[in-house]
């Protein structure tokens, strides 16, 4: 992974063919959990739909989508009032996200025939919020599916040969995070 910026306050991110693929398969893994999510116990109107407002009264039970869409409230009726009018606004935005970042990464994927190539994707000034966003929720979904809520954690699951590479892939994309509020627009 290489990040160059640009003139124009954009950013240029070259990656391997490898590492290309794992972050496109990484947000349509994203993509997926966030659809799956989508249509639980949302407002049947359509007009009421399409103000992005409504969601489920409880939290999901899913340790990733939980992670993603905790409760703004401690008290239980607050958290829940505020989830029902603010959870679909949510997951639309963050959908939105990732599927940009997808449409962007996914044409130098299919231009690539050689192994050992490199693919190139120009981040915007306009478009780098959506890349900050979509890997912060891919390394909060990383880090609920394998416990790791505290900086302690890390190295004991580093430790594990069954968590081991999720890991890498966690600190993979924070040196990509790293690198692009770095090197991005002041």
């Amino acid at each position: 992974m290489r990040l160059l910026p640009l003139p124009d306050g954009g950013l240029r991110l070259r990656l391997d063919l490898d590492e290309a693929r794992l972050l496109d398969q990484l947000v349509a893994q994203l993509v997926g959990l966030l659809e799956s999510h989508s249509g639980t116990s949302l407002d049947p109107d359509p007009l009421f739909a399409s103000l992005e407002v409504g969601g489920s009264d409880e939290p999901p039970e899913d340790p990733a989508l939980a992670r993603l869409f905790p409760n703004a409230f401690e008290d239980e009726d607050d958290a829940s009032a505020f989830r029902r009018v603010t959870e679909q606004g949510l997951i639309n935005r963050k959908l939105q996200d990732a599927l940009l970042v997808s449409s962007e990464l996914s044409p130098g994927l299919d231009d690539v025939s050689e192994p050992d190539a490199n693919t190139e994707v120009l981040i915007t000034p306009e478009t780098l919020p959506a890349w900050v966003r979509t890997i912060t929720a891919l390394r909060l979904a990383i880090a609920a599916r394998i416990d790791l809520t505290e900086e302690a954690d890390h190295a004991r699951l580093l430790a594990d040969d069954e968590t081991r590479s999720t890991v890498l892939v966690y600190d993979w994309l924070a040196a990509i995070l790293d690198s692009i509020l770095r090197m991005g627009p002041r």
